[in-house]
């Protein structure tokens, strides 16, 4: 029997694409098993947005409403008036000063603002508004960093009396923390007891693909019925790659504030395609099972003939799915903060669905082939 783990990227407002590719697994599920997301899958792991559509998954939300999350919502917690701000900002105007203070996503500003909207859409079926602990199945791992105890916080619904320190904690609230980035909203604070609170930020600071992490806790909680690697099967979703080259001469000007505005596109990224690759690795080692569903958001480079050539930039940026399902050449904007995309994720991650390929069993099979070979085959 197949230990079935979904895990979910981080990545802001894109995650309406990784909902988006989720609508079609819900489908395949119901479809070939009779269940739902909660049912199927025995661990759900997510990071940032990821963890919002965890959060999601174990409160029985169908995937529509996750998206309909971004496409309603995202303009209530990427607000436009500090967007601008931040699109304004330039190393020499007095925004340099400003920046630090007056140009973050706030986590409460009326009814609007990132931890409002999750405590307002996070809502479980039968349990209302959940804390962790009173999830009991299937078993929910989000990543958080504390800052002051500068380590990584696995939120895990633990069994009944534990006495883990955030058991009664509600489920948005720690959401909320796991998709606090830096650069783009202020740290959260979590209650550690009646006294002390601990200030939390963006999970994928350490684990953006939580993959890792996941299986590490797979195997944990299930140390004593002999669960092996080779009983584990993932599920892994991510929410678009970021393309944009920078040359050498480019990045040489950055200095400490482009560094700072670069720092998701950039830090972020790698560790997560390494987590996927060692975990490939590790469960083909073994005959475990993975599936990874993301694309590259944009071609922007040529393919070289010549191997060993450097790769020279495309005149057109643009979408290769859209443009070999719909013979249209269009650019997907990549930022991760700009609710106005989110129609166009979601035509991207259509096109992958219908054009795209993925290495799977076989060299390359087509994407849905794929999540149906994964599904049909736990």
């Amino acid at each position: 029997m197949s230990f079935k783990i979904l895990c979910l990227d981080g990545g802001g407002i894109r995650g309406v694409l990784s909902a988006k590719l989720l609508q079609e697994v819900e489908t395949t599920v119901k479809e070939k098993k009779g269940q739902e997301l909660h049912e199927y899958f025995d661990l759900i792991s997510g990071t940032s947005t990821g963890s919002i559509l965890a959060a999601g998954v174990v409160c029985q939300m169908k995937a529509k409403d996750m998206i309909d999350i971004y496409l309603e919502e995202g303009k209530n917690i990427f607000l436009e008036s500090v967007r601008q701000q931040r699109n304004s900002f330039r190393p020499s105007t007095i925004m340099r000063k400003m920046i630090g203070s007056y140009a973050l996503y706030p986590h409460e500003q009326g009814e609007q603002g990132l931890a409002k909207i999750l405590q307002k859409k996070l809502i479980h079926q039968e349990l209302g508004s959940p804390k962790i602990s009173e999830i009991t199945r299937p078993h929910i791992l989000i990543p958080a960093y504390d800052v002051y105890s500068r380590n990584t916080t696995w939120f895990t619904n633990n069994p009944p009396n534990s006495g883990v320190w955030y058991d009664n904690i509600e489920l948005w609230k720690i959401c909320t923390a796991s998709a606090s980035a830096p650069t783009f909203f202020p740290p959260y604070e979590l209650p550690y007891n009646e006294e002390e609170s601990l200030p939390h930020i963006d999970g994928g600071v350490s684990a953006n693909n939580p993959v890792l992490v996941a299986i590490a806790h797979a195997l944990w909680i299930q140390k004593n019925n002999g669960l092996k690697l080779s009983d584990i099967a993932v599920l892994s979703i991510g929410t678009g790659n970021t393309t944009c080259p920078y040359s050498y001469e480019e990045i040489k000007e950055w200095g400490l504030l482009g560094w700072v505005q670069h720092i998701p596109d950039i830090f972020l990224n790698p560790s997560a395609k390494n987590s996927e690759d060692i975990c490939n690795q590790i469960l083909d080692s073994v005959g475990g099972d993975i599936l990874r569903l993301d694309f590259d958001l944009n071609d922007r480079l040529a393919r070289e003939k010549q191997p060993g050539r450097v790769r020279k930039l495309l005149e057109k940026p643009h979408n290769r799915y859209i443009r070999d399902k719909r013979n249209h050449y269009q650019e997907i904007n990549e930022d991760i903060d700009d609710p106005d995309n989110c129609q166009d994720l979601i035509d991207a991650a259509e096109c992958y669905l219908d054009c795209g390929d993925v290495y799977y069993e076989k060299p390359r099979v087509p994407v849905r082939e794929a999540i149906q070979k994964f599904i049909g085959s736990h």
